[in-house]
């Protein structure tokens, strides 16, 4: 599908003038050596080989996972609590595009007060935000921006895990695929581009769940230009559904992961990749992949090299192609939900029944909400029971090879 020199796919001719561009960059949290860097001045170091690339977007927007806070104020949930010094806002002034995105997992953390400070200070430093508000009403409004006289509105949505908001608590826009869809056909009517960015799926899967397709083909359908994906630490594949682009997953921008890493070439961590979009009034014209890596010491972001570029773009083609075929998309699923351990923790719970009756919030009952009401986890957990009652588990398993060796960036040794 990709243009193996150069990541690009031509979806059609332009319709109509003007014609503009739109770069989106994949999960950004400026955290531990990262936060230490941009404190001592380092963030325009970090993303200068990067700059020729943000200067020649029209419109560009980045994933942007944490408060921006110093309270101490973590809420109870399953999973890491995420912060970043305000001061680390000078990385976005450094990349010095338009739109953080903000309908993720993380942006809650802290509680409402820091999530809504982060609004504030991101629009003071001439920011716009889309994905996250005062309360549910708020975090769902679109954002809708001219660019070069195209009016393009955006939606951004995330999987129910914590900080979302509610008609009443600030946070995250949550997922709701009846609702969403019919928020997406209502914003199509009055934009010339409608691009949709969610965050979700199954983290480190290099392949998406039956449900991620079967959704962003409904948003499509529902009327979105575009629909792209973040969230899974990992690249996953791309795919044109009625001569729309999908995105999959880009994967981590610049995601440092913890203060002392082994330098693994070959995971996935490091390794994500931008999406540019060329588009028209009519939506998009073109797509163009462009892979980036972060070192482990999150001293730079830049472009990967020419063989790596290749291998890269050869490497996407490979985990697009089992889009296209539900059935064989599913056998893969199915695997990855074999091998998980996720349904282990139904086995050996961190909860015992008096959990259930002690007073809220309850840190234990919260591992388990997480299992069930989070539609990644919830998915997986299904999909392994199904086997389960089936007998087809082992069945399953007979794809691991291939699995394990879809998950690793081999081509970063070139």
């Amino acid at each position: 599908m990709l243009n193996p020199k150069n990541g690009r796919v031509v979806i059609r001719e332009s319709q109509s003038s003007p014609q503009a561009d739109i770069l989106i960059a994949g999960d950004c949290c400026p955290r531990l050596i990262a936060e230490e860097r941009i404190l001592n001045g380092q963030a325009k170091e970090i993303l200068a080989p990067l700059q020729d690339i943000f200067a020649g977007a029209d419109l560009s927007l980045i994933q942007f996972e944490t408060p921006l806070t110093t309270d101490d104020t973590p809420i109870c949930k399953s999973g890491p609590n995420i912060r970043c010094h305000p001061d680390t806002i000078a990385l976005l002034h450094a990349w010095g595009g338009h739109v953080a995105l903000l309908a993720n997992n993380h942006i809650g953390d802290y509680g409402p007060k820091p999530a809504m400070d982060t609004i504030a200070q991101l629009h003071a430093n001439g920011f716009q935000t889309v994905g996250a508000g005062e309360n549910l009403a708020a975090a769902y409004q679109p954002l809708i921006r001219d660019v070069k006289g195209i009016r393009v509105g955006i939606l951004n949505f995330a999987e129910n895990e914590f900080g979302s908001a509610t008609p009443e608590r600030p946070g995250a826009a949550p997922l709701s695929p009846s609702l969403n869809a019919r928020q997406i056909n209502d914003l199509a009517k009055k934009v010339d581009c409608c691009l949709v960015v969610l965050h979700g799926g199954n983290e480190q899967n290099p392949l998406p769940s039956p449900r991620v397709v079967e959704m962003c083909r409904t948003f499509i359908d529902a009327g979105a230009a575009m629909v792209v994906n973040i969230h899974t630490h990992c690249p996953q594949g791309v795919e044109l559904w009625h001569g729309k682009p999908i995105v999959y997953s880009l994967g981590n921008f610049y995601f440092p992961e913890r203060k002392v890493q082994a330098d693994d070439p070959t995971d996935f961590w490091y390794t994500g990749y931008m999406v540019r979009f060329s588009i028209d009034k009519g939506g998009a014209t073109a797509m163009e992949l462009i892979p980036t890596t972060f070192s482990p010491e999150a001293d730079s972001v830049r472009p990967l090299s020419d063989k790596q570029r290749e291998g890269f773009f050869n490497y996407i083609n490979t985990i697009s192609a089992p889009i296209a075929d539900m059935q064989e998309l599913r056998r893969f699923f199915e695997c990855w939900a074999a091998c998980s351990g996720y349904p282990r923790a139904l086995v050996k719970p961190a909860w015992t029944p008096e959990d259930f009756d002690a007073p809220a919030p309850n840190p234990k009952l919260l591992a388990l909400r997480n299992l069930l009401t989070c539609e990644a986890h919830n998915e997986l957990i299904t999909t392994y029971l199904r086997l389960v009652e089936e007998g087809r588990r082992e069945e399953a398993l007979a794809r691991k090879p291939q699995l394990d060796k879809l998950g690793k960036a081999t081509f970063m040794l070139e």
